[in-house]
Order: C-alpha cells, then structure tokens, then sequence
C-alpha cells in the first residue's frame, strides 16, 4: 500500500491537530500520529495522472478542413455533428493534470466495491445470459398457451433496453465480476452520473472538453493526438482494426499525445464534464460538396441540435472509423447512456483539494440553509490537502498506472468577498448574527475543534451582547455598539430555530470561530480567537480581513510538534 499527501504546508493552519486526529483523536503527543509526509503538489501528481502546464490550446475545428471530410457522400450525413465543432478557437487553461491512460475494470471494481453502486452490465454476462434463456422459455410457454387456446400470442424480443432493466433490478442478486483477462481493459457501460461518482470517490474529476483537448493535442492544430496522419495504423484501436472487443489500455504506444497521454483515439467514448454548447462565435457554416458521380449538388447546410442537458463524449472508440478519432469530434450524450463503447478518464485541478470544495459545494453548500444570502465562494483561494492510498498491481503494470483504494482530503474554501467596508464593521455586523467566512470539508476527525468527517459552514462572531440590525450601523470602530437583552429565552432548544439554537449555544462573551453544520446549518462547535482587525497594508491583500493572532504546526511532516504565533 502506497499512502500519500499532496498540499500546501499553511493548510495546517486549519487546526492544530489536523492529521493527529485521523487514528487517534488526540493531540500530536499521542503515538499514533499520523507520520505521512506532506509533499507539495508540485512536485507530485496525483495518482494515474500526469501534469500538464496548460498554456494555449486549440479547441474545435476549422470547416474548410470539414468540408473536405465531408466529400465522400457517404458522409454527408454527419454534416449535422460535423459543424458542431465549429468554429475552432484559442483558449488559455491553467495547470491541471489528466489521466494518462482510460479507467480500467480493476480500478472501477474497487469503487464498486467500497460504495455498494450496480456495477458495469457486461461484469454480470452469465447472469444475463440466463436471464435471456428463462424470458425467451416463458414467452414459448405463453405462445404455446395461446396457441392451444385459439389465440395468438406476439412474443417480445429480448432488447438492450430490457437488458439494461433486468440488470439494474437484479444485479444485487446476481453472480458478476471482471471477465477473465479483462483487468486492464477501459471499463465501459458507464453513465455520465457513474463515471463522476467514481471521480469524487477518488478526489478527482472529469476533465473539460477544452481540458481534453489539449491533453490530445497540445497548442498544434493536428486532427489526431500523435498528427496529421489519416492512416494510423498501429497508433489507435478503431474499427478499421475489426476488432470486436476493447484491448487492454497502452495497447497503441505510437499513438500517444505530445504530453505521452495515450488512447486518447479509438477505444472508448471518453466522458467530459462540458455541456454540448456551441463553440464561442458559432454561426451555421456551408459546405459544398458533389453527389455521387462528381454531379454538382447543393450546399450542404447542417444544424447542429444543441442541448445543454447532454455532455460531450471525446475520442471515438473501437466501433467507430478514424473520422470519429479525430481530436475536435463532439458527440452529443444523454447523461444515461451507457454502452460497450462508453467509459471515461479523470481530471485534477492543480490546486489542492480545489476540486473537492467544488463538488461539496455542488451537491450541499448551494442548498444550505445558511447561505441565506447567496454569499459566493473563491475556489481558486481554497487551501486543502489530499491524500490518496493505491494499492500494488498484480503483474507489469504500464508506467505511472495506479488503483487507488481511498482518498482522504481537507479542503477550506474562504467566501469570495465580504461586502463591509472594516473589520470594525464586520465585528458590529457579527453581532447581529454571526458572519459567514467559508467552508470546511473533512473526511478526517478533528481533534480541535472536536469535528467529525463532514460538511461545516465557519462563521465569526465578536464578543458582546447581541446588537439589532439598526445598532450595527452606528459609528463604533471599537465594535462596542448598543446593546440589546441578552438570550434568556428558556423555550426547549427544539422548538428554535438553528440561528435561534446558535446563541443559545455558544458563549457570548468570547470572540469566536464557529462551525455549523452544513446541510443543516446546526450549531456544532467554536474556537476561540481574537478580534478582526483592519488590514495595515491593503495594497497587498485588497479583500483580506486580518485575525490579531493565529497559531499554526509548522514542519516537514504532521508529526512536529513545533508551534509558531504570526500576526
């Protein structure tokens, strides 16, 4: 087993106690701290994934070098998702890292395994196959019942759609694992939805259309990932191959990316997380082309059908031609799909756990009750630490190839801006409720403040008696303010509300941190901490806010125990 951190030494500024919790629950005395080094994620990338400079890239693709695709009038009727990929422009992407190779079933198994979700259809083949036989057996039996009564009977056909059906209600039930020999094929019959479960699981992502396609291509115009060639023979796995069945990832070394990223043409449909939109500037574009026999025929005027709701599949597969590997091709998907074709790789931002505060962003913190004010959030400013476990492959495993076991992370995510002009007026405002800062999501305990894994809103709240809103607006750099009646409600916690339940809660007379949980946005802890004071130097930090004092572990590893006090 392989256990690894990639972070930024100030995100254990968080807490003191960060990693020391994770086993023991105690204080970094304890033996049973954790010891595993902290390694700055620009020295190291994340399991399976290579580092990408980003830089200038070129997305979509030109339509004269369309239309002559599109001259055989065997292709006239892929002018529609032809012009899709219009027009081809320039775009900027920061660093980010991309997955070398295509997830494989013996990567996707581990998933399937920890989180209990229906695996891959084709895992469970000999279930289904028996399936197939018993549905064909009844319908006989009901033609021949029908027959024997002087009817008719129409006997339904077995289809991929009852296929599909039979598998999702009966999977749990059923006999399934990887087909022999197939531990390092891409793993297909993946959904959109499955495919991102599996890249949260793993603290990772899908990469962006754009993201993708500089991954393939670099800052070049070339067509396919190793360049202009059309005949790629040796370089991808498509159906000039006539190959029926998916090969094992890296089968096609020459067909690698200016980056080394391989099978990036041909095997599988790959996910992106990008709507299918029209590319910036888009307008519909005419291609002149001749009917068969070279007669003149008239423009061909295609329309692509846009949905924002479908997401674009990149890089053809093993059941399409060369035309369809092409770096700029666009396939339009509904997020259900899945097929023999369809399968993914994963994504990383390159700043630390950013990724993480995004997706917990996505699926609680838009919908707490606590952000009331639809406060926004600065992921590029989020501070975090990831850590992944991968386990040792079985046999020669292809270079920089992982199966990651589990992923671990902190991440805290600060509010993009705090619209008071002092921290004179944050204090006086913080006494009229607490003042929103950020997030916090841990998949560790804390052991200071006592947090278990999950989801926390951090406000901050000046120590006083509890101000009304008109109060808060006086003239009180001091944050002295009027006063108003203390909390002294004995009405059962209960029956308040979570804001109510809050000031009942914490101690007024102190300054401090508190940590609400997230989807509830009930009270769960605070810390201490000294009042905000205005920046000195606003020129370098233009939207700061500044605390008097913070105490912070510093050191090469979680195990030191030196403490630090910094203005």
């Amino acid at each position: 087993m392989r256990t690894y951190f990639l972070g930024l030494a100030v995100a254990l500024s968080v807490t003191p106690d960060v990693f020391a919790a994770r086993s023991t629950g105690t204080s970094p005395e304890s033996e049973g701290t954790d010891t595993t080094p902290l390694v700055d994620s620009k020295e190291v990338s994340p399991p399976g994934l290579v580092a990408l400079p980003g830089g200038k890239t070129i997305v979509g693709a030109d339509p004269d070098d369309l239309e002559e695709i599109l001259q055989p009038p065997a292709l006239h009727g892929f002018a529609r998702s032809l012009d899709g990929e219009t027009p081809q422009f320039d775009v900027r992407l920061p660093p980010f890292f991309i997955g070398k190779y295509e997830v494989t079933n013996e990567q996707y198994i581990v998933f399937v395994k920890a989180t209990g979700v229906r695996p891959p259809e084709h895992w469970g083949q000999a279930a289904i196959s028996a399936a197939q036989a018993e549905f064909g057996r009844k319908e006989a039996e009901k033609a021949k019942a029908a027959l024997e009564e002087g009817g008719r009977y129409e006997r339904r056909k077995w289809t991929d759609q009852l296929k599909e059906k039979w598998w999702t209600e009966n999977w749990q039930e059923a006999e399934w694992s990887i087909p022999e020999g197939q531990e390092r094929v891409p793993v297909s019959f993946v959904d959109y939805r499955s495919a991102t479960a599996y890249a949260d699981w793993a603290g990772l992502r899908l990469p962006t259309e754009a993201e993708w396609e500089h991954a393939a291509r670099g800052a070049e115009k070339q067509p396919f990932p190793w360049g202009d060639e059309w005949e790629a023979t040796g370089h991808a796995h498509t159906n000039e191959l006539r190959r029926g069945a998916l090969m094992p990832i890296a089968s096609f070394p020459s067909g690698a990316s200016p980056y080394g990223i391989l099978d990036m043409a041909g095997s599988v449909w790959e996910w992106t997380s990008s709507p299918y939109d029209p590319h910036p500037r888009f307008k519909p574009n005419k291609y002149k082309v001749k009917a068969t026999g070279g007669k003149k025929k008239p423009p061909l005027e295609p329309t692509p059908r846009w949905d924002t709701n479908m997401r674009v599949m990149k890089g053809g597969s093993f059941q399409n031609e060369l035309i369809a590997a092409r770096v700029s091709t666009r396939r339009p998907s509904n997020r259900d799909q899945t097929a023999a074709a369809v399968g993914f790789r994963l994504a990383s931002s390159a700043l630390p756990a950013r990724d993480a505060g995004v997706t917990v962003y996505r699926d609680v913190i838009s919908s707490s009750p606590v952000r009331s004010n639809g406060e926004k959030f600065d992921f590029d400013a989020a501070v975090g630490i990831d850590r992944w476990t991968t386990s040792d492959v079985e046999g020669k495993a292809p270079e920089g190839y992982a199966v990651i076991e589990g992923y671990e992370r902190i991440v805290l995510v600060p509010r993009y801006e705090l619209e008071l002009a002092s921290g004179g007026a944050i204090n006086r405002a913080s006494r009229v409720a607490p003042v929103l800062f950020g997030y916090l999501s841990t998949t560790v305990p804390f052991a200071e403040p006592k947090l278990a894994p999950g989801n926390y809103l951090i406000a901050y709240r000046e120590a006083g008696t509890i101000l009304t809103a008109g109060e808060s607006a006086e003239e009180d750099v001091e944050g002295e303010g009027g006063e108003a009646p203390e909390v002294t409600d004995d009405t059962p916690l209960e029956l308040l509300s979570p804001a109510q339940r809050l000031l009942r809660q914490i101690e007024l007379q102190e300054n401090l941190i508190i940590f609400m949980e997230a989807e509830t946005g009930e009270y769960v802890a605070s810390m201490k901490t000294s009042k905000i004071v205005d920046i000195k130097d606003k020129k370098s930090v233009p939207n700061g806010i500044q605390f008097e004092q913070k105490t912070v572990w510093v050191g090469e590893t979680v195990r030191d125990k030196v403490q630090e006090v910094h203005d």
